[in-house]
C-alpha cells in the first residue's frame, strides 16, 4: 500500500480518537454531578439492596404493602451494588458508582461501533461511526446513562459477532449475559442471532444457533424459572416516555439498511444488529429508535464510506470525509451531544433526577423516624430515589411492568401514608392547612415537602377548600402554564436568563397543581368514613394530579406531551376554574380535562380506571 495511504489511514484513526476523547473528557468531568435518567433512581436503589444483601429476588421497596417479585435483570444491579460498596456503601457512593458505570457503558458503545465499522469498511467508517453515535444528543446521552437495556444490547451485538465467527460457546455466554442484563434479552438477543443464522454463509448455522440457545437456556435457568414462577405479576405495559430522535443518526440508519439489503449475506453482521431491537416496536417504539442508533451508526458509516470511495480525487474525498465528521460532531441536524455535555458542566439541564432534593427529603424521613408507614411520592421515581438513602417502602413506584394482581395500597386511608409532594415547606397554602391541624409538615428540600395527614377535617370544610383552591389554581394555570418542552435549546445556551426563567415558571406550575392535589386528598380523607368507594376514587384523582404536576413541571418529563395535548389541558383548566368559581359541579369538568391528558399514561396510575 502506498505510504500516503498509510498516513491518511493514521490521520483518520487519530481523528477518531480525538472525537471520542473530547466527549470522554467532558463526560468524565461531570462524574461528581453526572447526568442521570429518570430510571436511574430505581436502578441505584435496587443496586443498594444487592450491595447490602448480595441477592435480591424480592422487591421489598416498591408496591407496598404487598411488594412484588424482582424480575429485573440482576447483572447490572449486582455490579453496581459491588462498586457502590467498594466506594463506601452510602447512598451517594451508589450514585457515583452509577455515574462510573454510565461512562463505562458509553465507552463500550463507542468501542463497539468503531470496531465493527472499521472491520467492515476501514478507518474512515470508524471515524464516521464514532462521530455519528457520539454526536447526536439522544443516542449519546442514552448510552452514557447506566441503564440495563443498553448493556443488554451491547452484549447482544457481541453475541451476534461471535456467532458469525463460529465461536458458539462464547456467543452463548454473551447471549446469557444479555438476558441477565435485561428481561428483554430473552427476545432481543435470539432475534438478532436468528437473523444472523439466516444470513450466515457458514455451514450449518441453525445447528450452531440451537446449540447456543441451549447453552444459554441452561446458564440462565435461575433467572427464567424465577420469571415464569411470577409471570402473572408481569403486566408488560410501559410508563410514559418522550420520543426524541437524532435526525442524522436516523438518516444513517436508513441509508445503511438500504445499502446492506443489496448484499445481505455480505452484511449479515449489520443487518442482525439492526434486526435485534425490532422486537421493541411492539412494546416501546421510542426504545427501538434509541437502540437502533448503534447499528445505524455502523451500517450508515459503511454505506457512506462506500459512496466516498467513488470520489476519484483523494483530496476531495478527504475534505468530504472531514466535513461529514465535523457536521456529525458539531451540528448533527439536531441538538449536538457536544453542546449538551459542555452545558451540563456550566449549568446542568435538564436535571431528570434531582438527587440533592431527594437526599434532603430522605434525611427528613430518617430524622423524624417516618419509615413506619409507606411513602407516596408525587410521581413514580420519588420513592425509588428516597430508597437510595433510607430503608423505606413505597406505594406503587418505578418499573411499572411488574405489579401485584391486587394492590392493597389502593384501599388505605390518606392518613396511613407519608407523602413527599412537589411543594415547598414554606408554601403559604400548605402553612394554612398545617395551622388548622390537618397536616403535619416535617420539612423537606427546596421545592418538596415530607407530609402526613393528621386531624380529619369535616366534609363541609374540605368541600369549600377544594372548590376555592381549584378555582384559584386552575385559573392561574389556564393563563400562565407553559408547554413542558425542551423547546429552543440554543436559547438556553446563549441567553443567560432563559434557564432560570424556565425553572421559575415550571416550579410555580408544579406548586399550584400540588395545591390542587392536597385539596383533593383532604376531601378524600374527610369522605372516607361515609363513602369508601368515593374516597378511593378521590385518592386516585389525587395521585393523578401528582403525575400531572410532574408532566407539567418536571425536567424529567420534557416533551412527554404534545403542544396540542397541553393546549387541551389549558382549555380544561379554564372550564374547571369557571365551574369552581360559579358553584357548579366540578367533578365532570375535572374528569373531562384529566382523562384525555392521562390517556397516554400506560403505567396503571389509577386503580379505578380501566387498565391501559
Amino acid at each position: 500500500m502506498p505510504q500516503g495511504v498509510h498516513r491518511s489511514l493514521s490521520a483518520w484513526r487519530i481523528a477518531t480518537w480525538g472525537v471520542l476523547t473530547l466527549h470522554f473528557v467532558l463526560l468524565a468531568a461531570a462524574l461528581p454531578h453526572y447526568r442521570a435518567s429518570v430510571d436511574s433512581a430505581y436502578h441505584v436503589a435496587m443496586a443498594r439492596q444487592y450491595g447490602e444483601h448480595g441477592i435480591y429476588y424480592w422487591d421489598a421497596i416498591h408496591y407496598a404493602p404487598a411488594h412484588r417479585p424482582n424480575l429485573q435483570g440482576p447483572a447490572m444491579h449486582m455490579v453496581l451494588g459491588c462498586l457502590g460498596r467498594i466506594f463506601g456503601g452510602r447512598g451517594d457512593d451508589y450514585i457515583l458508582a452509577n455515574a462510573v458505570m454510565g461512562l463505562a457503558c458509553w465507552t463500550t458503545a463507542m468501542f463497539t461501533a468503531v470496531c465493527f465499522a472499521r472491520r467492515e469498511a476501514g478507518d474512515v467508517a470508524g471515524l464516521l461511526a464514532a462521530a455519528v453515535l457520539s454526536g447526536g444528543v439522544q443516542a449519546a446521552a442514552s448510552f452514557s446513562m447506566n441503564l440495563p437495556v443498553y448493556w443488554m444490547f451491547l452484549a447482544t451485538c457481541w453475541a451476534i459477532y461471535f456467532f458469525l465467527q463460529g465461536a458458539t460457546v462464547v456467543s452463548a455466554i454473551l447471549l446469557s449475559l444479555a438476558c441477565y442484563c435485561h428481561l428483554a434479552g430473552f427476545v432481543t438477543a435470539p432475534a438478532g442471532m436468528f437473523v444472523a443464522a439466516m444470513l450466515s454463509p457458514a455451514a450449518r448455522p441453525y445447528r450452531r444457533l440451537v446449540v447456543a440457545l441451549a447453552i444459554a437456556a441452561v446458564l440462565t435457568a435461575a433467572y427464567w424459572v424465577h420469571v415464569l414462577r411470577w409471570l402473572p405479576w408481569y403486566v408488560g405495559t410501559k410508563a410514559d416516555t418522550a420520543w426524541w430522535i437524532d435526525p442524522l443518526t436516523a438518516l444513517f440508519w436508513l441509508e445503511g439498511v438500504v445499502y446492506a439489503l443489496r448484499a445481505p449475506r455480505r452484511h449479515a453482521l449489520g443487518l442482525a444488529f439492526a434486526a435485534a431491537p425490532v422486537v421493541w416496536i411492539a412494546q416501546d417504539t421510542s426504545r427501538f429508535i434509541l437502540l437502533s442508533a448503534l447499528p445505524g451508526a455502523v451500517m450508515g458509516s459503511i454505506a457512506v464510506t462506500h459512496t466516498l470511495e467513488k470520489i476519484a480525487d483523494a483530496r476531495r474525498r478527504s475534505i468530504a470525509t472531514a466535513a461529514i465528521a465535523y457536521v456529525a460532531t458539531v451540528f448533527p441536524l439536531g441538538i449536538p451531544a457536544l453542546a449538551g455535555e459542555i452545558l451540563w458542566l456550566v449549568k446542568p439541564y435538564p436535571v431528570l433526577v434531582d438527587f440533592a432534593e431527594m437526599r434532603a427529603d430522605a434525611e427528613v424521613i430518617q430524622r423524624h423516624g417516618l419509615e413506619d408507614r409507606m411513602v407516596q411520592g408525587y410521581t413514580s421515581y420519588v420513592g425509588s430515589a428516597l430508597a437510595i438513602w433510607d430503608d423505606i417502602t413505597v406505594e406503587k413506584g418505578h418499573w411499572v411492568e411488574v405489579q401485584p394482581p391486587v394492590d392493597p395500597s389502593e384501599t388505605l386511608s390518606v392518613a396511613e401514608k407519608t407523602y413527599v409532594l412537589a411543594i415547598s415547606p414554606d408554601d403559604a397554602a400548605l402553612s394554612e392547612w398545617t395551622a388548622r391541624g390537618w397536616i403535619t409538615n416535617f420539612g423537606g428540600g427546596q421545592w418538596s415537602s415530607v407530609l402526613r395527614f393528621d386531624r380529619r377535617p369535616t366534609l363541609g370544610e374540605t368541600q369549600a377548600i377544594r372548590r376555592e383552591t381549584w378555582a384559584r389554581e386552575a385559573a392561574w394555570l389556564a393563563e400562565h402554564a407553559r408547554h413542558n418542552t425542551i423547546g429552543n435549546y440554543f436559547r438556553i445556551v446563549f441567553d443567560p436568563g432563559e434557564l432560570s426563567r424556565r425553572r421559575e415558571q415550571q416550579l410555580e406550575t408544579r406548586t399550584r397543581i400540588t395545591r390542587m392535589q392536597i385539596a383533593e386528598m383532604l376531601y378524600a380523607y374527610a369522605i372516607e368514613p361515609s363513602d369508601a368507594a368515593r374516597a378511593q376514587s378521590l385518592r386516585d384523582d389525587a395521585r393523578a394530579l401528582g403525575w400531572l404536576a410532574a408532566l407539567e413541571g418536571d425536567e424529567m418529563t420534557l416533551d412527554y406531551r404534545s403542544l396540542w395535548a397541553h393546549a387541551q389541558l389549558i382549555s380544561g383548566m379554564r372550564r374547571l376554574a369557571t365551574a369552581a368559581a360559579s358553584g357548579a359541579d366540578i367533578d365532570q369538568p375535572f374528569r373531562k380535562m384529566l382523562d384525555p391528558y392521562l390517556h397516554a399514561t400506560r403505567g396503571h396510575v389509577l386503580s379505578t380506571a380501566p387498565k391501559l
